[in-house]
């Protein structure tokens, strides 16, 4: 876990904050407690400066730079009158123990992100605040430009007040395969349109010496599985229909990750194991230590969500990477499932980390969730999202109008080489889509290559996924179960190296760890939102 912390000095006036709350000025904040002047006019109340930290994630390479150099801490800290210290960790176990660690202790962040089943416990806990009043289209009008009312309302938990509110998240997504052109053609292999011919590639990539240094130190495949469940990047997911974690198939609702079908997924990826074409470090990889091994040139075929894992123009991309162990590597986005109607899913609420409050933080210091709402505000208003994806106007970037120029060199220089620090701050808008607050964005990097990928990517079938965001009912630990279930994935993996007795292993989650009243659950909150000739029929 890393930390910032540096006193600011300089104090700014609330009618300053209230012009500055919205990053286009089209909306500003009335100053309460403002007193009369003299002469009669309003002079406005100073706020008073106060200590802030907040507790979320970040990218694994993300570093914090010094104050001097940190023009983010800066500029909010003089904006909101505030010193915010930030702590920040990559999300994952690591980050849902630590955090475990900080709310047993009642040392409570001010503001904090988690994943959705630590949001509920936490809820049913009765460790958060009531957003009810403090998340609102009034409070947080540049925010509610990412997420409308109705997503908001699908998002809270049954039973439970206004707990959590989510993070904005992409609508398109861009989950595609990519493999090693240059290997194919190196080889005298076509891309692989369909299963068998992937793994043909595979085959042919650990055991042909595609990178011609007369060894066989290279693998068709590999991931991270960071010693849990089954990660959605093995091909066998799609090949057998599954895609993202949920899906609603006509009226049956899917439970990806523990449905019948998984056993053929398990079986797959054993096969692969016995082969030599996986990675023999993919379940202990901790991401992006698959990718890493992609770019050292020893994978020939990974999966990423990332829409520039592929690009030229982005000097952190597994391409450019790899370019700079062999410039004639390229990476290739592919589909290789004929037949098949999705390749992944469209986004939803549901993938999104929601961002939490403490209750006893807004029943002792409500001043400290007031003044947080209003920076998240201002992160997801335009002038927030420049700074934390752009950079500086007139250094990292020239302006005109809504269209930005972007300076890669000068960002790369002060943000990219310096511990890709402005990832840290772009966690409440860590996506690319601009347009949301009206901006048109030229990269001078971007070539003909990149915006070929892209399009590809982009045309990938998507499910359209459910139509609320979904939590266990009541009472019910999602954490628990989902603990058992990568349990008995290992299991059939690495004990019974078979997939065959899945469908038993699937019985005992869905009586023993009540799977299937969780997942039906699930049912009647997406039935609760259709009309009555769409409702799902019951779970099996």
């Amino acid at each position: 876990m890393k930390a910032l912390k540096v006193v600011s000095t300089v104090m700014i006036a609330s009618l300053v904050l209230a012009a500055c709350s919205s990053g286009d000025n089209s909306n500003s904040n009335s100053n309460s407690g403002a007193s009369s002047s003299p002469t009669g006019s309003a002079t406005p109340a100073k706020k008073e400066k106060i200590s802030l930290r907040w507790f979320v994630t970040a990218p694994a390479n993300a570093n914090l730079p010094s104050a001097d150099k940190d023009f983010m801490k800066k500029m909010i800290d003089e904006k909101f009158n505030v010193d915010l210290k930030i702590e920040y960790m990559p999300l994952g176990a690591d980050y849902n123990n630590k955090l475990n660690v900080i709310l047993t202790s009642g040392d409570i962040p001010d503001m904090f992100l988690a994943d959705g089943a630590a949001s509920q416990k936490y809820a049913v806990d009765g460790l958060l605040a009531d957003q009810s009043t403090l998340v609102t289209q009034q409070t947080m009008p540049n925010y509610f430009k990412w997420i409308s009312q109705d997503t908001m309302n699908n998002y809270q938990l049954q039973g439970i007040k206004h707990a959590r509110s989510p993070i904005p998240f992409p609508k398109q997504t861009y989950g595609s395969f990519y493999v090693r052109q240059d290997w194919l053609d190196k080889l005298n292999l076509k891309a692989p349109k369909s299963y068998d011919e992937l793994l043909n590639v595979m085959r042919a990539f650990t055991n042909n010496d595609p990178d011609g240094n007369g060894k066989k130190d290279t693998y068709g495949f590999s991931a991270s599985a960071a010693g849990g469940r089954i990660p959605l990047d093995f091909p066998q997911w799609i090949q057998n229909g599954l895609v993202g974690d949920f899906m609603l198939s006509g009226k049956t609702f899917v439970e990806t990750q523990t449905d019948p079908k998984l056993q053929n997924v398990i079986q797959g990826i054993v096969d692969m194991g016995k082969e030599g074409i996986l990675d023999p470090d993919w379940f202990v990889n901790k991401s992006p230590q698959h990718l890493d091994k992609a770019s050292q040139n020893k994978i020939g075929v990974f999966w990423s969500t990332d829409k520039n894992i592929a690009m030229d123009s982005q000097p952190t991309s597994v391409q450019a990477k790899t370019k700079l162990i062999d410039p004639k590597a390229n990476w290739q986005p592919i589909f290789p499932f004929e037949g098949q109607p999705y390749g992944w899913k469209q986004g939803t609420a549901g993938g999104a980390a929601p961002f939490l409050f403490g209750k006893s933080v807004a029943d002792k210091k409500p001043e400290n969730i007031k003044r947080s709402i209003e920076i998240l505000d201002w992160l997801a208003s335009q002038e927030g999202y420049i700074l934390t994806h752009y950079g500086q106007e007139g250094k990292h970037f020239k302006k005109e109008g809504n269209k930005i120029t972007i300076d890669p060199a000068a960002y790369d220089a002060d943000i990219t080489k310096n511990g890709d620090w402005l990832s840290v701050y772009r966690f409440f808008t860590n996506l690319d889509e601009p347009s949301v607050v009206g901006l048109e964005v030229i990269d001078p990097r971007m070539t003909d290559r990149d915006r070929a990928v892209l399009k590809f990517v982009e045309s990938i079938p998507k499910h359209a996924g459910e139509p609320v965001t979904l939590a266990p009912p009541q009472g019910m630990n999602i954490a628990d179960f989902r603990k058992e279930m990568a349990r008995l994935q290992n299991v059939a993996l690495f004990d019974d190296k078979s997939g065959a007795n899945w469908p038993k292993y699937r019985e005992e989650l869905m009586s023993k760890f009540s799977g299937k009243q969780i997942f039906q659950g699930y049912v009647d909150q997406i039935n609760a939102v259709l009309p009555a000739d769409k409702k799902m029929d019951p779970f099996k």
